[in-house]
């Protein structure tokens, strides 16, 4: 569904009028009456308007004047609550059995003001232990209540979708005090940046990810349980009746297709996680350096008149164009220095430099050491990483196209290295999963453009 599909077209008019900052203390204070009361009176919210209005400067807007009592502030405060009624941020309605009226606020300017509130708070929200509550909630229902598995994986595609977000929002946060740095030169605002702004956001999810809530630590185990579960067909079918129950699904195909989709995507996931961390520790150094060197820089420049004028040199030479007649005007204006060019010899040419080809004999092959070796496993587990389950499990459902159940090796495309792999990939995946797939071997191998392939039948369905 589109946006304005589900909000009026002139929703956000009152944030971009004059008297954008009065609505937006209107709004949250209709958020805090919403928060503390069950019904939210319209006497009592215009006293709270009028609070607002007593030492703010209401500028006139178009259709004001039409209202009877606008020259007071209970005549401004009714003309705010009826432009907010007027763009479907609250309605009016009466309480029931009586005619005293309230205000209601729609799902949707619910979820905007509640948005519009967090950006406000200074204060940092607290950082929950992600990956230790999915870790926990797996655990235990794997070991003691299994019959719970649905609802702990519920929770953990919830906590891993929340830890990715604040990651990532992390991550591209980071950059917004590199740019601190890179355009201010004042000590004091640079200190304030690195040790207030940013460890403030470090501490909060940065520092618990690489400690308390460790990441390294818990996500081989929960891999190893969503692996467990993702085995064991009547785990999954169990949970599959317990999705059904809750009446979101239109067949059992479709429960069981979300529930398989949700375990690979939360070990998917972990394994994006991993990458987006080692991403993050890049960041955080190249800041930690970026600050440390731009304070060092600013402390210790020649603030001397002869260091301010190296400065300026120094601009001027690193200048072009337009920029350096200007500099060199402003120069010559104001410190008398002349500009001096010379010719030499080597002014309209330079020489080229040759090199002779030679025939030298290719370098001897050398034994691989550790760091080689370590170097090759890096490379491996990248080339592991980029070939997920779920896009191997997508490969091979493509396979079975118009309702085939069965498909052949002398069938299957392989055009490239990446067809070749997931190929090669499928074939192992039908091993590990004869619930799901039954692979039938027969002699020979088959040449596909310049690919070379075994023999064989892949069909759908597990042995009986």
């Amino acid at each position: 569904m589109k946006l304005f599909q589900i909000i009026p077209a002139d929703f956000f008019s009152i944030l971009v009028s004059p008297n954008r900052e009065i609505y937006f203390d209107a709004l949250m204070k209709l958020y805090e009456m919403f928060n503390l009361e069950i019904n939210i009176y319209l006497k009592a919210f215009l006293a709270e308007v009028e609070l607002l209005l007593e030492d703010r400067q209401y500028i006139a807007e178009e259709g004001d004047e039409e209202e009877p009592e606008f020259g007071s502030l209970r005549g401004k405060a009714r003309l705010i609550e009826k432009r907010l009624e007027k763009t479907r941020w609250v309605e009016r309605e009466y309480l029931d059995g009586s005619f005293i009226e309230i205000l209601t606020p729609p799902p949707y300017a619910i979820t905007v003001m509640r948005t519009l509130h967090t950006m406000t708070q200074e204060g940092a929200a607290e950082y929950n232990s992600l990956v230790f509550s999915t870790y926990s909630a797996l655990k235990q229902a794997h070991t003691e209540s299994r019959d719970r598995m649905y609802e702990a994986l519920i929770v953990a595609r919830s906590n891993t979708e929340k830890l990715d977000y604040e990651l990532r929002t992390f991550y591209h946060g980071i950059r917004g005090y590199m740019r601190v740095i890179r355009e201010n030169s004042d000590v004091n605002l640079l200190l304030q940046n690195h040790f207030e702004a940013y460890k403030k956001d470090s501490d909060r999810v940065y520092h618990p990810v690489k400690t308390m809530d460790s990441f390294y630590r818990y996500t081989g185990p929960i891999r190893s349980i969503l692996a467990d579960v993702h085995a064991d067909e009547e785990l999954i079918a169990q949970m599959t009746q317990k999705a059904l129950a809750t009446r979101s699904y239109a067949s059992e195909a479709d429960a069981r297709e979300d529930i398989l989709s949700a375990i690979e995507r939360v070990m998917d996931s972990y394994q994006q996680i991993a990458g987006l961390i080692k991403e993050i520790d890049l960041k955080h150094s190249s800041l930690t350096k970026q600050s440390i060197d731009k304070i060092r820089y600013v402390m210790t420049a020649d603030r001397t008149i002869k260091g301010k004028l190296v400065e300026l040199l120094r601009a001027y030479a690193q200048s072009d164009g337009e920029r350096e007649t200007q500099l060199g005007g402003l120069l010559e204006e104001h410190i008398c220095v002349n500009r001096q060019e010379y010719m030499d010899k080597g002014s309209c040419w330079h020489k080229n430099s040759r090199q002779r080809r030679s025939n030298r004999p290719p370098l001897p092959l050398r034994e691989v050491n550790e760091a080689d070796g370590a170097l090759l496993s890096k490379a491996m587990e990248r080339l592991k990483n980029s070939y997920s389950e779920a896009r191997v499990r997508q490969y091979m459902e493509g396979l079975f196209t118009d309702g085939r159940t069965s498909v052949s090796s002398e069938e299957i495309p392989v055009a490239n290295d990446g067809e070749y792999i997931l190929t090669l990939l499928s074939v192992v995946r039908a091993f590990r999963d004869n619930r799901r797939f039954q692979l039938e071997f027969s002699e020979g191998h088959t040449e596909k453009n310049g690919y070379r392939i075994p023999r064989f039948v892949l069909k759908k369905g597990g042995r009986p």
